[in-house]
């Protein structure tokens, strides 16, 4: 009897210790709950434990990709904004390898962006948005202080702007300045490259 009641015990204790720790992975990946469904983004179960949003926020198509960090892989955020910009630049403290392989390296100009390497496939129209004082400023956020925060890219691609992030210690409020700050990027780059054309 007393086995059979070990035994029960023992099992018991697993499932628990089971349900406990995928609660706490699926807890983990609404971290951003608060901050995008009161914007009015829809979300849905991503890669498991993680999260994906999409919506429109000012009047762009958004999506955001979150799953949480588990042992010693890192969380991973991808924000995605639509704009129509029909050029490539890649920005971060590191080469940013995802995108821009074969651009040109630019140097950027103001100390808000000094030691970030920009990439870009048109010098003229990515020197355009690196001389916009708004795009500067919204770009320099998105990459400050990446020891604590966490390792970031910002890629500008023909259809969209993309965030690519290894983020520390998620935070709705961190994230929510990240996630303006891509939004006033793309207004900017998509303004600037518009005045280019005409």
């Amino acid at each position: 009897m007393s086995a059979i009641v070990t035994g029960v015990l023992g099992a018991g204790y697993v499932v628990g210790l089971a349900v406990y720790v995928v609660s706490t992975f699926l807890r983990a990946g609404r971290v951003l709950d608060p901050v995008l469904a009161s914007a009015g983004m829809v979300s849905k179960s991503y890669l498991v434990f993680g999260r994906q949003y999409q919506g429109v926020l000012e009047g762009r198509e958004v999506e955001v990709n979150f799953v949480p960090s588990s042992g010693v892989r890192p969380a991973q955020l991808n924000v995605y904004v639509a704009v129509n910009i029909g050029t490539r630049v890649a920005l971060g403290w590191q080469r940013p390898l995802l995108d821009c392989r074969d651009c040109e390296r630019l140097e950027a100009a103001g100390a808000e962006l000094r030691g970030v390497q920009v990439y870009a496939q048109e010098e003229e129209r990515a020197g355009r948005l690196l001389n916009d004082a708004a795009s500067k400023e919204a770009m320099a956020r998105l990459l400050d202080d990446q020891e604590t925060y966490g390792i970031r890219e910002i890629y500008l691609q023909p259809e969209r702007v993309w965030l690519r992030a290894r983020p520390q210690g998620m935070r709705g409020k961190r994230f929510r300045q990240w996630l303006d700050d891509v939004l006033v990027l793309a207004e900017a780059s998509e303004k600037a490259f518009e005045e280019l054309s005409e």
